[in-house]
Order: structure tokens, then sequence, then C-alpha cells
């Protein structure tokens, strides 16, 4: 029997001001420091135009979620389910430890993917790369989910030159964990905590607002800036019923 279902993998956070991180529980993970200031957004343009009024800066936080084993629990309740490797609370990428990479861009910089204008984006949110704090967004919730998924995008893939910790599971037969994190792909949903509490995750985008007369994100906008999300990650495989998986058929 083959089964696929998500798993919380993640806990995602993006806010502006260094060292006073949404969740109270792992904020002593990211204190501040000399090398990583506080963010914010741009209030006007300088004479030098190196300021935008549409250019904000976020942290972000990629910590294990803490949930994974009860949700793994649970799921086994009603049979067979698939379990996560990912560690409750383990801090697989900090920003405020990777000041270069977060806010100097290194090494994306110098990365093709970088300049090159066909590389993918997140929708209407931004382009992934470079993958960095600062965002060309006036949208609050979309500059802030732009760099969550930034973050988990170096989180997911292996020698990417940054200050973290990777998670990339390993396949084997009978066992096909998801990929890196990428724009257009539905391996990855996202579900909000705060500034709101969702109940079911959505893949991003989740509204496609290019033509629409009001704002579908507006009542997910904080008011303070700070973001809290779980990533949901889909996880396919199959029981072991004997020593070698001959063949496996569908999704």
């Amino acid at each position: 029997m083959k089964v696929k279902h998500r798993l919380p993998d993640f806990v995602v956070m993006s806010y502006p001001e260094t060292g006073e991180a949404p969740w109270q529980d792992t904020a002593w993970m990211s204190p501040d420091n000399a090398y990583s200031e506080n963010g914010g957004h741009s209030a006007r343009r300088s004479v030098q135009g190196l300021d935008n009024t549409s250019m904000r800066f976020y942290n972000s936080d990629v910590i294990g979620h803490p949930g994974g084993q009860t949700i793994f629990s649970l799921l086994a309740s009603f049979g067979y389910s698939l379990s996560s490797q990912a560690t409750p609370f383990m801090p697989h990428y900090l920003s405020s430890l990777d000041p270069l990479g977060w806010r100097y861009n290194l090494p994306d910089i110098l990365s093709t993917q970088t300049w090159n204008p066909l590389t993918d984006a997140l929708g209407n949110f931004g382009d992934v790369y470079p993958r960095g704090g600062f965002v060309l967004q006036r949208h609050s919730f979309k500059a802030a989910a732009l760099t969550a998924f930034r973050a988990l995008h170096v989180v997911t893939r292996m020698g990417e030159g940054r200050v973290y910790q990777p998670f990339v599971p390993t396949p084997h037969p009978g066992f096909w964990p998801p990929g890196p994190v990428k724009p257009n792909n539905e391996e990855t949903a996202w579900q909000m905590l705060s500034p709101i509490a969702q109940t079911d995750a959505s893949v991003w985008p989740q509204f496609d607002d290019s033509l629409t007369p009001y704002d579908p994100y507006a009542p997910h906008i904080a008011s303070d800036d700070q973001y809290v999300w779980a990533a949901w990650r889909l996880y396919k495989g199959c029981q072991r019923r004997g020593s070698t998986l001959i063949a496996h058929f569908g999704e």
C-alpha cells in the first residue's frame, strides 16, 4: 500500500527586529548582535538612490517543528503512515548568524541565478534569488513570506555556502521524501501560525491577486510585521512487505 501525506517539518519566522523573534521559546537562538542590526523598510529615497520606499528587510529563522512526532502518532492511529526526519527545535537557519549571506547576499550575488531574468519567482511576491533579507516589495505579508521561502530554500539544499544546518532527507526504496523547496511546486504548503492561526496549509502564492479589486492577503497582514508559519512537506512511501521493492506505481 502506497501512501502520501504532509508532515510539519519546520516553523519558519520572518520579523524585522533582530533579537525579537516572535516565537519566544526560540528567541534566545537569535540574539541581537553587532553584525546584524535591526531591519524594517525605507521611508524615503536617499540622494544616492540606494533606498527605495518599496524596500523591506526581514530576519528569518527556520526551526524544527516541535509537533512532528505528535502528528505522526495521530496519523499512525489511523493506519500506516510516514514519519519526518526533522528534529524538534533544531535551528536549521538563523539569519542573524549569517550576516554575509542574509544582508550582503554572499555567495548568491555571484550566482548566475541572481542575474538571470528567467530565474524562478514566487508569483508576484518577488524573485527567489538572491536569497537574502532585502525584498523590493511594498506588501508586508508578501515580503515576509518571500524571505521565509528564501530561508527554507537554503535549508533544503546542500553546499549553499551559508551558515546553516541543511535538511535533506535521504530517499530509499519505499520512502520518497520531498525534494528541495522551489516555486510552482506543491510539495511544500504553509500554515500561518501568527498573526492569525490557520487550520489549513496552502501552497504559495495562495491567491492570484493580479486582477482582483481587493487584497485577499489583507487579513494575513501583521500590524507588528512579525510572521510565523509551519511548513508542511509532502512525504510518500509504502509499507515494507518483503526484502526488495521491485516496482511501484502511481503518485
